[in-house]
């Protein structure tokens, strides 16, 4: 089960620095890290997705791009989830609290894009602007995640 609020922030702080500090790391271990350092396993793969995805939608919030409030789960079999809210997810509500909290405080763009870039979102947003896609032309789907665990 994941944290409880009280403890989630703790956990995101500490995903926050894992990340910014150790750009050559990839998702799993990150995860790996996380999970060392005492954030229980769902938390920590929730972290993992979320939190690049948060911060890369943060930077394009007054963009005029749109993204998803869904989001759909790679299942074991091969199939996807029925579609599921982010708002529905704890972990989602407190990483985007924390984050718009770090941005309000003044957080540099740099430690913005040192976890936004990891978010396939981003890369997916980039791409089409490279293809000649206004921002304000950018409807993005709901995300299938893969969980770690």
């Amino acid at each position: 089960m994941v944290n409880s609020p009280d403890k989630m922030k703790p956990g995101i702080r500490k995903a926050v620095a894992v990340i910014r500090n150790s750009t050559a790391l990839d998702d799993v271990a990150i995860y790996n890290v996380l999970v060392a350092d005492g954030v229980e396993r769902q938390s920590a793969a929730r972290l993992v997705v979320f939190l690049p995805m948060v911060y890369g939608r943060l930077l394009f919030a007054n963009s005029g791009a749109r993204f998803s409030s869904e989001y759909r789960t790679a299942l074991t079999d091969g199939t996807v989830s029925p579609v599921k809210l982010l708002v529905n997810e704890p972990l989602w509500n407190e990483a985007m609290e924390f984050a718009k909290a770090e941005i309000e405080d003044g957080l540099s763009r740099q430690d913005v894009l040192a976890i936004a870039g990891r978010s396939a979102e981003l890369h997916a947003v980039n791409q089409l602007l490279e293809h000649g896609s206004k921002l304000e032309e950018v409807r993005l789907v709901a995300p299938i995640i893969r969980w770690m665990c």
